[in-house]
């Protein structure tokens, strides 16, 4: 019924969906659930207040100053949201009504207010999508090749090593697409139509945890160690950022707990990296008070 459904209103051009959004050419976006208000931060209708600013930027230089003291540096990344990179796919029904978004001028106001690189890589990922899927079509997520372009962003933020130029891109027809918001919405048969893409680049070994489990570590064939606090979105970034490392751990937000901390992490990397997706910027005081309560005890 659930299929039947969604195929009628596809074949009239419309969505009947509590949870996803309608895009233009088939592509499918979040609505506000939950926690996360995706559509909503797409129009410019949240905001930081000053004081909440002011309250995290401090934490994130204490933050900044703890590792700097111990050896180690710190870099924020926050994963633009698809209905940014992709707002020309966006209906007409859901018009901007201000800018910046609360995360552009969040990263702005951190960018001046610490010591350590803020990257919001929008405009970045934007200019890329006019020539090279970033994003998939049926899910909320970044593709491989956003993933890369981050990594990529994320290394030169750091001085290190890091690609100017694209790579090749393999297509793999065999290997199903990540479709969360036609899942959704029962559109999970008719996605078949995104395609998975492969950069014939190197990628570091993950020798401990599955392929996106909430602890993993890599190996890749740089030096110094990696500290990856991320969410949903790290899951692809980690490969091709832990290239760049010798030694790497990748914690979720869910085992980002001082006591796994302790026990996975019993030396102080080199860098720490805080992933963060735009729509659960929320999550970022959270993993800043976490990290902090474990280096007073590491």
């Amino acid at each position: 019924m659930l299929v039947l459904k969604a195929e009628v209103d596809r074949s009239i051009g419309t969505l009947d969906s509590s949870d996803v959004l309608q895009g233009k050419d088939g592509w499918l976006f979040l609505k506000d659930v939950g926690d996360s208000k995706s559509i909503s931060d797409y129009q410019g209708l949240t905001a930081y207040s000053d004081a909440e600013k002011a309250e995290l930027s401090a934490l994130i230089q204490q933050l900044n100053d703890e590792l700097s003291a111990r050896g180690s540096r710190l870099l924020i990344l926050f994963a633009p949201a698809k209905e940014g990179v992709y707002s020309d796919r966006m209906p007409a029904s859901i018009p901007i009504v201000s800018r910046p978004t609360q995360v552009q001028e969040l990263s702005a106001y951190l960018q001046t207010n610490t010591a350590c690189p803020v990257l919001f890589p929008l405009p970045e990922l934007t200019e890329a999508a006019a020539a090279q899927q970033v994003y998939y079509k049926y899910d909320t997520h970044w593709n491989n090749a956003g993933a890369w372009l981050a990594a990529q962003k994320t290394l030169a933020a750091l001085d290190m090593p890091a690609a100017q130029d694209w790579p090749l891109f393999l297509t793999e027809p065999e290997i199903p697409c990540p479709a969360d918001l036609a899942a959704m919405c029962g559109r999970w048969n008719m996605a078949s139509d995104d395609v998975y893409l492969e950069p014939d680049v190197p990628t570091a070994e993950r020798i401990e945890g599955s392929d996106g489990a909430e602890l993993m570590r890599f190996s890749g064939s740089g030096s110094n160690s990696l500290l990856l606090a991320r969410d949903s979105y790290g899951a692809a970034l980690a490969p091709y950022l832990a290239e760049g490392f010798h030694d790497t751990l990748v914690l979720h937000g869910n085992v980002l707990t001082v006591d796994t901390l302790l026990a996975e992490q019993t030396t102080i990397p080199d860098t720490v990296v805080i992933e963060v997706a735009e729509r659960f910027c929320g999550d970022l005081t959270g993993r800043v008070k976490v990290l902090l309560a474990w280096l007073e005890n590491c």
